[in-house]
């Protein structure tokens, strides 16, 4: 995956040759996140909360598949994007985290309407294929806060951040190993939110 820059290039003026000889351009691959199942319950605690959906930052939101060949440079892949937003499916896994442990008797979706002790909420900031630095890497990286629905206070804030080494450079595999990493990060900012909850009392 390195030296793209010269391989896109190469990639565009051949594109462009093909398509002005009547040629389609190359298909479009969609992808959603394989997260895995949720960890075993534990005694559930008393707590409600409503969860908002994770924000993403504006390179995540475009749809496309995420590289990195430097910190500060970012590419997009063309052909590769997501068929459902990354977000949904790493807000549902942390609802259904938090559940499984039994961090709260109740967690639902925001809705504007649904009374609960505490508001969650949090952020998608990294999910990307890294090329710089060593293998090619998949990164996730997920904030979370913990806010008193009475007070509007915040009581609790963690972000984990998570890499796993990718096998085959094929954009498949990254995406694979995003779906690893984001649920280490889930388990691991979940894990946190836990102790604390039960620490708390």
């Amino acid at each position: 995956m390195h030296s793209r820059l010269r391989l896109h290039a190469v990639a565009v003026v051949v594109l462009g040759i093909c398509l002005s000889c009547g040629a389609k351009a190359p298909p479009t691959h969609y992808y959603v996140l394989d997260l895995p199942a949720p960890a075993p319950a534990s005694a559930r605690l008393q707590h409600t909360a409503v969860l908002v959906p994770l924000r993403v930052t504006r390179v995540i939101g475009q749809g496309r598949i995420v590289y990195r060949e430097s910190p500060e440079q970012v590419g997009f892949y063309e052909y590769h994007r997501w068929a459902e937003d990354p977000e949904d499916g790493v807000t549902r896994l942390l609802l259904q985290e938090l559940m499984a442990r039994g961090t709260f008797s109740s967690v639902v979706p925001f809705d504007g309407r649904t009374r609960a002790d505490f508001i969650l909420r949090g952020e998608l900031r990294r999910l990307e294929e890294v090329d710089y630095g060593g293998p090619v890497r998949a990164a996730v990286e997920i904030s979370l806060e913990l806010v008193d629905a009475g007070t509007g206070r915040v009581t609790w804030s963690g972000a984990s951040a998570v890499t796993e080494e990718v096998a085959a450079s094929e954009v498949r595999s990254v995406v694979s190993r995003m779906g690893v990493a984001a649920g280490k990060s889930v388990r691991e900012l979940s894990g946190q939110l836990d102790r604390h909850l039960r620490t708390k009392g």
